[in-house]
């Protein structure tokens, strides 16, 4: 992975493992590249959905990120990117809205992020109204799954 100098994986703290910034980091700037990664057909717990029916796994610390409905870095699956959706703290956990990648995900979750406005249960971009995912940035795949969808 690239840029693993800005990040690191946490243990141990309320919801288990999670990637925080070792630095502070501006928004837009690039936190990691996704590498080293294999393709897989079915999506499990730690994938993270690419395409419309493509799922990557073996994302090394990055299996580690941790959802929120207030986000703090964008999961790009075209450029197989992570970069910062807004200015991070040193120290500061590194979350993104799982939906903007799953359309429909194999272990849904009550969500407990604490963010005003939180979702409540997460399952993917598949469960949730157009006008909410009209709030957050989407990757291409979901945009296409949910024009399908209309």
């Amino acid at each position: 992975m690239d840029g693993e100098d800005l990040l690191r994986v946490e243990r141990g703290g309320a919801h288990g493992e999670r990637v925080v910034a070792t630095r502070r980091v501006q928004a837009g700037e690039l936190l990691a590249r996704f590498v080293g990664f294999g393709r897989v057909e079915r999506a499990t717990r730690y994938s993270i959905q690419v395409g419309p029916a493509e799922h990557i796994d073996g994302l090394g610390q990055l299996r580690y990120l941790n959802h929120s409905c207030a986000p703090s870095a964008i999961v790009n699956t075209d450029s197989l990117t992570l970069v910062a959706a807004r200015d991070l703290a040193a120290a500061e956990e590194v979350t993104f809205f799982y939906p903007s990648t799953e359309w429909e995900m194999t272990s849904p979750f009550t969500c407990l992020c604490g963010a005003g406005g939180c979702l409540g249960t997460i399952a993917g971009a598949k469960d949730l109204p157009a006008d909410v995912l009209e709030r957050y940035w989407l990757n291409r795949h979901v945009r296409e799954l949910l024009a399908a969808r209309r």
